[in-house]
C-alpha cells in the first residue's frame, strides 16, 4: 500500500495529514477574505438610493456565506486540536480540506454575485480569489479523490 510507505522518517500518510490540514486552514481563511470584501462591498454599494446590504437578497446570502466560513473555520480548528502535538488523522485533515476549499470557491462566487460586474474587473481582489478558490480544489489532491481515499478510513 502507497499510504504507508517511508519518505525519510515521514510516511506518505502524514504528508497527506499534514499537507491537507494546512490547506484547510488556508482556505477557510481565504473563505473568510471573500466574505469580508463582499460584506465591505455591501455596506458601501448604493443601488436604489440605499446600501445593498439593505436589500434582503443581500443579507441572506452574506448570511449563508458567514455561515460556511465559521465551519469550514471550525473544521479546520478542530483538525489542528485533534492533532496537537502529532500528526491529525488523515481522514480529518481531508475532510477539512475539502470542505474548507469547496466553501472557499462557493462564498467567493456568492462574493462576485454581490460585486456584480465589478468583481469581473482587476480593480477588486475578488476576481483573483475566485480563481484561486477554485484552483484549491484541485492542488494536493482533488477534492473528488480525497474523498474517495478518506471515505475508505471511515
Amino acid at each position: 500500500a502507497v499510504i504507508g510507505r517511508e519518505l525519510g522518517g515521514f510516511t506518505v500518510e502524514m504528508v497527506l495529514a499534514l499537507a491537507n490540514a494546512y490547506m484547510g486552514s488556508t482556505f477557510s481563511g481565504v473563505a473568510r477574505s471573500a466574505f469580508e470584501l463582499a460584506l465591505t462591498y455591501a455596506r458601501e454599494r448604493v443601488q436604489g438610493g440605499r446600501p445593498i446590504i439593505e436589500h434582503q437578497a443581500v443579507r441572506s446570502r452574506l448570511f449563508k456565506m458567514f455561515a460556511k466560513v465559521e465551519a469550514a473555520r471550525s473544521m479546520a480548528r478542530r483538525v489542528h486540536v485533534l492533532g496537537a502535538g502529532a500528526v491529525p488523522p488523515v481522514q480529518y485533515s481531508m475532510a477539512s480540506k475539502t470542505f474548507a476549499t469547496n466553501a472557499a470557491f462557493e462564498v467567493a462566487s456568492d462574493a462576485l454575485q454581490i460585486f456584480g460586474g465589478n468583481g469581473l474587473t482587476k480593480e477588486y481582489p475578488i476576481e483573483k480569489i475566485l480563481r484561486d478558490a477554485r484552483a484549491s480544489m484541485i492542488e494536493d489532491g482533488c477534492n473528488e479523490m480525497l474523498s474517495i481515499v478518506g471515505g475508505a478510513r471511515l
